[in-house]
C-alpha cells in the first residue's frame, strides 16, 4: 500500500458550500444581533415613557431582544454542526453528486462525462 487515506480524494462541494454559507450567516447574524440594540439603549437611557405599560414594552423588547439573539446563534450552532459531520474530502464519485444536488459545474477538478 503506497498511497495515503486522502489519496484520490477532491475537495467536497457541499463542505465548501455549507462552509461559504456559514460566512455569510455569522456576518448577517451580527447583524441581526445588533438590531435591537439601539432601540433597546435609546429606550433604558432616558425615561421617554414611564408607567406600566412602558415598563411592559420594555420587557418585552428586551425578551425580544434576547429571543431574536438566541435563535441567531442557534442558527450558526447548527451550520456549524452540519460543517463538522461533513467530510472536507470525498470520491470524485460523491463530489459529482454533491456538486449537482448543489447545481454547480466543476469544483477545482476534472468532471467528464458519466
Amino acid at each position: 500500500m503506497t498511497g495515503t487515506p486522502l489519496e484520490g480524494l477532491v475537495d467536497s462541494p457541499r463542505h465548501r458550500a455549507l462552509r461559504q454559507a456559514l460566512s455569510v450567516v455569522r456576518e448577517r447574524v451580527a447583524l441581526l444581533e445588533a438590531a435591537l440594540d439601539q432601540p433597546f439603549g435609546q429606550f433604558t437611557a432616558a425615561a421617554v415613557w414611564v408607567g406600566p405599560a412602558a415598563r411592559r414594552f420594555g420587557d418585552e423588547l428586551r425578551h425580544h431582544r434576547q429571543r431574536l439573539r438566541a435563535q441567531a446563534r442557534k442558527v450558526v450552532g447548527e451550520l456549524e454542526d452540519e460543517l463538522r459531520r461533513t467530510p472536507e474530502k470525498v470520491s470524485l464519485v460523491v463530489a459529482r453528486e454533491e456538486a449537482a444536488r448543489l447545481g454547480q459545474r466543476g469544483g477545482g477538478w476534472s468532471v467528464g462525462p458519466s
